[in-house]
């Protein structure tokens, strides 16, 4: 792996343990599609109850310069990185209230999270970033698919076991 490829590959693992390159919206942004992103913009101004336009949307990654709307005052993350952190995964404090409370928020991408954690802490970052990247591709084609992707967006397979 590049030294490029690597820092993009961290940028996708989440202070939280979520796995950003299976996000709906970067996968909506990755594809350029202008009616997915725009009823993502009208999903996300509902739960942060202000409008949202699809350019607020634009997102590398929870660990980047450039993130979505939804994810910018993330409380965990500002959490990690206050603790000179990367990830939750990292913290003597694990698993904090903070972390449960998310996981238990009622998103169920957010349900898996302190898995994904434990399973960080198993096997470090990097291979759990390859894992992800295995598990959130279609088993046909190999296209990267989100979390809530219930049939592949280039070849129509059904995918089993997601969101």
């Amino acid at each position: 792996m590049t030294s490029s490829e690597r820092k993009y590959y961290k940028e996708l693992a989440a202070p939280c343990g979520l796995y950003c390159g299976a996000c709906s919206i970067i996968a909506a942004v990755r594809r350029g599609d202008p009616q997915l992103l725009e009823m993502i913009a009208g999903g996300v101004a509902e739960y942060l109850g202000h409008p949202v336009e699809v350019k607020d949307l634009t997102c590398e990654g929870c660990l980047s310069d450039v993130r979505a709307i939804v994810c910018r005052e993330c409380n965990l993350r500002a959490c990690a990185l206050e603790k000179g952190l990367a990830h939750c995964a990292q913290c003597a404090d694990f698993p904090c209230q903070q972390i449960i409370d998310f996981n238990n928020d009622g998103f169920r991408h957010h349900s898996e999270v302190l898995d994904n954690i434990r399973c960080q802490q198993e096997i470090g970052i990097d291979a759990w970033v390859k894992e992800q990247e295995e598990r959130w591709r279609c088993p046909k084609c190999g296209c990267g698919v989100d979390w809530y992707a219930g049939q592949c967006p280039d070849c129509n397979t059904t995918l089993k076991g997601h969101f």
